[in-house]
């Protein structure tokens, strides 16, 4: 079964990298399981198991917890009703967590939660049969309290006929209001998988990072995302909205670790229903506008973290960021020196790939994984890549999935996705990497063939390894892009540096480096009308794969082998 999962943190971020022990906070959570629903049809097996699992995890982090399974619409309402009531009781310093597991259905751009007992023939039923989610978070906002979460995790498959729905695939999102970071497990209108066992993927990586203490909530949310990433094997891309404010909140303790609470295993919910008001056709998180800004002091915030972390030298995790919903996912790379090219000793070396020389690379972010289908949508949704032609230009819908690695976009249409980037922040500080920079990462301090050492196997990259390099040994060969982030990521956190697509970078293409010393700055002429490429390709041999390696390529060709990642510049001190 395939689920979407919405998770909201209200939680809070701070500049400093240091953490800061939380007052003592009273924490309570509601937690919702919908398996056994009237319709035979609508049946699940995992959200009974995803409740009970994250109702033990959150009770090990100092939750009180109350569980409803197979809830009817009154006993849904009821139990938002009491959730409220509870939080509001328990003063501004609560904590509250909402887990909802079941059917999802996104209705003109609303969520509704179906119940077990709902008999829906068309979306006008699931608008009288279903609590909306904007009024679930009616209640929590009335409640007062500082510290939030609500975790969504809906099943993806829309139940209602197909001739009867006009909803599109997958939840709505939910603009985030102050204090609310709303993630899901992947983007709006991507698949979410269950997983093999009796559990989905994300309630797994969940409950297992909840325990780790010191990870804020937002570092709770990366190591989820790069958990779910490898268990689905790249096929899944989580992300997030924030709209982080106050102290840090850490789950399992920012100094130590939080008391365990009992759970309270209920079949139904008993309480006075608060009232519920009227029913707003509006955001559902109930926020102003001006409450959701383009660029706000949090991202500001996070990304100072990051960058700040890289020179620092501290742990990668850190070093992570987003800018924006749709903005890829970046990591802060630390300023250095390296030697650019191979060593005439290395095994095949081309003449393209000298002399060697001395670069300084100042600081700089580059996304974690190539620009992806799914990122260049956003883009195009948004009306700033009209005209992109990559997807009319690739061979297969298959080779166009969300997940997967854009290819057949020309360097003028790479471009533009960056101009629209830079429309979704202050400044303009996205651009491509350089070919130095490029390479300094890929290499992530390494000096051999490929940041692996010098072979490279089927386990660690996507290329041609039917054919062997250096005494490797012979692998399999998929033949086409795979999905960004399969594979394990080099040393400074990127994926992909070796293969699945080539990679447009902002220099115009030099046959060699004869002359070249100093900063890490893009060669680049009037008129250039060839681009340099770098990384080699899912359809490359293991030698032009190697972290040295360079090719050209016309900036208004298409070839599906080759995409591009971004990077992005330090705001200014």
């Amino acid at each position: 079964m395939l689920r979407l999962v919405l998770l909201g943190f209200v939680g809070a971020l701070c500049a400093a990298l240091a953490f800061a022990d939380p007052a003592p906070q009273p924490r309570y959570a509601l937690v919702i399981g919908n398996s056994d629903y009237q319709q035979p049809a609508w049946k699940l097996t995992n959200p009974a198991n995803d409740a009970r699992l994250m109702a033990q995890a959150l009770s090990d982090v100092g939750f009180k917890v109350t569980v409803l399974l197979d809830g009817t619409e009154a006993q849904m309402e009821d139990a938002f009703a009491a959730h409220g009531a509870r939080l509001k009781a328990a003063g501004k310093n609560a904590v509250g967590l909402i887990y909802y597991a079941g059917h999802g259905v996104q209705s003109q751009g609303l969520n509704y939660l179906v119940p077990v007992d709902a008999n829906a023939r068309s979306e006008q039923d699931i608008w009288r049969q279903a609590p909306r989610l904007g009024d679930a978070l009616r209640y929590v906002e009335d409640a007062g309290n500082s510290v939030n979460f609500v975790i969504l995790d809906a099943c993806r498959d829309n139940p209602l006929p197909s001739a009867t729905r006009s909803a599109g695939g997958g939840l709505a999102e939910v603009k985030p209001a102050r204090g609310l970071l709303i993630s899901y497990s992947t983007a709006p209108g991507y698949v979410a998988y269950d997983g093999d066992g009796g559990n989905s993927a994300f309630a797994v990586a969940l409950a297992e990072t909840l325990s780790q203490k010191n990870l804020i909530a937002e570092q709770v949310f990366k190591r989820v995302a790069d958990s779910v990433n490898v268990a689905t094997g790249g096929l899944q891309t989580p992300f997030y909205n924030s709209g982080l404010t106050g102290a840090d909140f850490c789950f399992a303790g920012c100094s130590g670790g939080a008391a365990p609470a009992p759970v309270v295993l209920a079949d139904s919910v008993t309480a006075s229903r608060l009232p519920a008001g009227s029913r707003s056709v509006g955001d559902e998180t109930g926020a102003a506008p001006e409450a959701a800004p383009k660029f706000t002091e949090v991202s500001a915030l996070m990304r100072g973290a990051a960058f700040a972390a890289a020179k620092a030298g501290v742990d990668l995790e850190q070093r992570k960021f987003r800018d924006c919903a749709n903005c890829p996912d970046m990591v802060a790379i630390p300023a250095g020196s390296f030697l650019m090219g191979s060593p005439e000793s290395e095994d095949q070396r081309k003449p393209t790939e000298g002399p060697q020389w001395k670069v300084d690379v100042g600081l700089f972010a580059a996304s974690a994984t190539e620009v992806t289908w799914a990122q260049l949508d956003a883009c195009i949704d948004a009306g700033g890549c009209a005209g992109n032609k990559a997807r009319a230009e690739t061979r297969s819908q298959e080779w166009t999935k969300g997940p997967l690695p854009v290819v057949n976009i020309t360097w003028p249409e790479a471009m533009e996705y960056v101009s629209w980037l830079n429309s979704q922040v202050e400044g303009e500080p996205y651009r491509l990497l350089s070919e130095a920079e490029w390479e300094y990462a890929a290499r992530a301090g390494t000096t051999t063939a490929f940041n692996t050492g010098d072979t490279l196997s089927d386990t660690q990259a996507n290329f041609n390894a039917g054919v062997v390099y250096n005494g490797s040994a012979k692998g399999t060969w998929p033949r086409r892009p795979i999905p960004v982030a399969h594979y394990a990521a080099n040393a400074f956190g990127l994926f992909d540096m070796h293969g699945n697509v080539a990679e447009w970078v902002a220099d115009c293409w030099f046959h060699d480096y004869v002359g070249r010393f100093g900063e890490a700055a893009a060669e680049d002429k009037a008129g250039c009308r060839t681009r340099a490429v770098r990384g080699g390709s899912w359809e490359k041999v293991p030698s032009y794969v190697r972290s040295a390696t360079r090719d050209s390529y016309p900036d208004v060709g298409r070839d599906d082998a080759i995409g591009f990642r971004v990077a992005r510049d330090p705001d200014p001190a």
